[in-house]
């Protein structure tokens, strides 16, 4: 029975799935690697390690599947907006510079501002930010010049590791949509933006459909056949709005994990007047609409291991359910590690509002939860600005509580689906994969591999009660908000 492999290079994991044509997932292994945080405001990783957790977890996958028969495609999903510097022959100059590196935010805040900034955004849809290969950069440019210069390429981390597979320098469109350096309607390196940065697009890759196929040379490190295809994939944010099924207008896809993101499927690029929102390609005529949180469940944990160590996740649901909508007037605004959308603000911190003596510790738990919802619902109400919805697929490592899920139902007011695998980047890797084999026609119905297997309605009182709580929340986090001020 032959299969195919979802590869997700993430941030702080690479796993490999293999499903077999119908969607069942015959195998998973993931691989672990670190972050380094060598001065205040940078987050780097080594592109190597990263490249040998790829690899091992693609061989292990491959060894445990003989028995299943034949691997037809390899597909790739990665996290975004990584950057590495390279020299002629491909040996990287530099660390992954990944999403969460800070050390340009002084330039992004100034740039954010300018005419220059808005046309970037606009022509290229990611929002002027830090974490923006095209702030970082602007920065090498500043503060490293010698490396600046001397980069032959710059590349982001799924580059390299299908360089390293292929000996070819390719990027995809839905990854280079990340970058700030690429027009999303041309479906091209921006060459005002290129011009602006001094950069010339043969210091970049190659930018290729997502279905793009590659084939790997006869000796490769994977031992794979020269037959088996190398399809390229797109970002993991993209792909997990595919692999959650949601891709057709009216339905959403929130994921809270560490961090979190709100994002629609939609066939015109939008781009926001305030900045609010990205917009990315999943592919050539489908485009992400959304926006992303530094502050998911990285909030609750921080929460739990400052002054709940002793307690399990389950007790602390159980404590919050006990407490009503709004947390008798305590107020979390979640932003610990500063925030992306919709404030795109690194320097903004987060607190509690409104403590009395009467709050006691389930108030916390259960304030915690609703910031981080709140925060949730904030970039929802963007993207609903411009298309109703109807259905919410959720993901992510929220989706394991009951309490959560239902509270997110309860703040959006619609009704929250789950399915069957919290994996969706890599059900959208193969899905991708499996369309580029011309085995899927129209990603608009993957069918088995998105599976619902339990449905949330909102409890439509308390949502009318969540949106009361929400414009205390609004206020206090100076959130731009249009539908408020109608």
């Amino acid at each position: 029975m032959p299969y195919i492999i979802g590869a997700d290079i993430g941030t702080t994991n690479a796993k490999a799935v293999a499903f077999s044509l119908d969607g069942t997932i015959l195998y998973v292994h993931s691989e672990e690697y670190p972050i380094y945080h060598p001065r205040a405001d940078w987050s780097e990783q080594d592109p190597n390690e990263i490249l040998r957790a790829v690899e091992k977890c693609i061989r292990e996958v491959l060894d445990e599947c003989r028995e299943h028969g034949e691997v037809k495609a390899l597909s790739f999903s990665a996290a975004m907006h990584s950057l590495i510097v390279l020299d002629e022959e491909g040996k990287p100059l530099s660390p992954s510079i990944i999403w969460a590196d800070n050390r340009s935010a002084s330039i992004a805040d100034d740039l954010r501002q300018t005419e220059e900034g808005k046309k970037i955004y606009h022509s290229n849809g990611t929002p002027i930010h830090a974490m923006a290969p095209v702030c970082k950069l602007l920065w090498l440019r500043e503060h490293n010049s010698e490396l600046f210069e001397a980069a032959a390429r710059f590349v982001g981390i799924k580059e390299y590791v299908v360089f390293q597979l292929t000996g070819k320098y390719l990027i995809d469109y839905s990854i280079a949509s990340a970058t700030g350096l690429f027009n999303i309607r041309q479906l091209g390196w921006d060459t005002w933006t290129l011009d602006y940065i001094g950069l010339s697009a043969d210091r970049l890759s190659e930018p290729v459909s997502p279905y793009h196929i590659e084939y790997l040379p006869e000796s490769n490190t994977l031992g794979l056949s020269v037959e088996t295809a190398i399809v390229m994939g797109g970002g993991d944010g993209c792909l997990a709005n595919l692999g959650s099924g949601a891709t057709t207008p009216g339905e959403m896809a929130v994921t809270i994990g560490t961090s979190g993101a709100v994002r629609i499927c939609t066939p015109e690029a939008y781009t926001d007047e305030h900045m609010r929102t990205f917009c990315y390609l999943l592919d050539e005529t489908t485009y992400v609409v959304g926006g992303a949180t530094n502050n998911g469940a990285v909030v609750f944990q921080w929460l739990k291991d400052t002054l709940f160590q002793n307690e399990s996740y389950e007790a602390l649901f159980d404590k919050a359910s006990e407490i009503k909508v709004g947390s008798d007037g305590l107020l979390c605004l979640p932003f610990l590690l500063g925030e992306r959308a919709p404030l795109w603000n690194s320097a903004v911190r987060g607190g509690f509002v409104g403590l009395d003596m009467y709050h006691t510790a389930p108030h916390f738990v259960r304030a915690a939860m609703e910031g981080i919802l709140l925060n949730m619902f904030t970039i929802g109400r963007v993207v609903m600005e411009n298309q109703s919805i109807h259905t919410i697929y959720g993901s992510g490592g929220f989706a394991k509580g009951d309490t959560w899920v239902q509270m997110l139902s309860d703040v959006f007011g619609i009704p929250v689906h789950l399915n069957d695998t919290v994996e969706t980047s890599s059900v959208g890797a193969a899905l991708i994969g499996l369309k580029a084999l011309g085995q899927l026609d129209n990603l608009d119905d993957p069918n088995e591999f998105t599976d619902v297997v339990k449905k949330y309605k909102p409890d439509m009182q308390k949502h009318r009660a969540y949106l009361d709580v929400y414009a205390k929340f609004a206020q206090w986090a100076q959130i731009v908000d249009k539908q408020s001020d109608k």
